[in-house]
């Protein structure tokens, strides 16, 4: 790993850590027209350090909770496709394939139901997370995003004391 990787990686951490700590992502700012910016850079940032823990160390693949379909198998995927979901405005990863319903961009914040399309419900399954849902995917702040940034973050900081 060369110097300026590890001067990026380093950023992203800073960057990632600032973003957490905000409180752009809670309830009272739901109406900010930040949160969308926050969290397509949060995504961002993510999905590189995911990259770079694949690449110099081990893949993040854990499936907690993560809606497992042909093209999404393992939670850097789900990141992917939420990530290229909100950076390209006619991403067909806004599309739901089960309820034809075309989901760009909604967040609930605790435990609801957001919407019923056929017979396919668009849920939040947890009181103490938030949820973010692109097409057919959602991702939770802290079950998929804050835990795949630890553990990318586990897996490289080790390679950073390297010279």
């Amino acid at each position: 790993m060369d110097f300026y990787t590890k001067r990026d990686i380093q950023s992203s951490f800073r960057r990632v850590e600032e973003l957490l700590q905000s409180g752009i992502f809670e309830p009272q700012n739901c109406a900010s027209p930040l949160v969308m910016a926050a969290l397509t850079e949060l995504l961002i940032l993510v999905r590189d350090l995911m990259a770079k823990a694949e690449k110099f160390a081990n893949p993040i693949t854990f499936t907690d909770d993560v809606n497992v379909t042909e093209k999404v198998t393992n939670v850097s995927q789900a990141i992917k496709f939420i990530r290229d979901a909100i950076c390209h405005v006619d991403s067909e990863n806004r599309n739901h394939d089960e309820c034809y319903a075309r989901l760009s961009y909604n967040i609930a914040y605790g435990k609801r139901a957001l919407a019923k399309i056929g017979q396919v419900e668009i849920r939040s399954d947890y009181e103490d997370d938030v949820c973010f849902f692109f097409g057919s995917q959602k991702l939770y702040l802290g079950r998929h995003i804050i835990r795949a940034y630890e553990e990318a973050k586990a897996e490289l900081v080790p390679l950073m004391r390297k010279t």
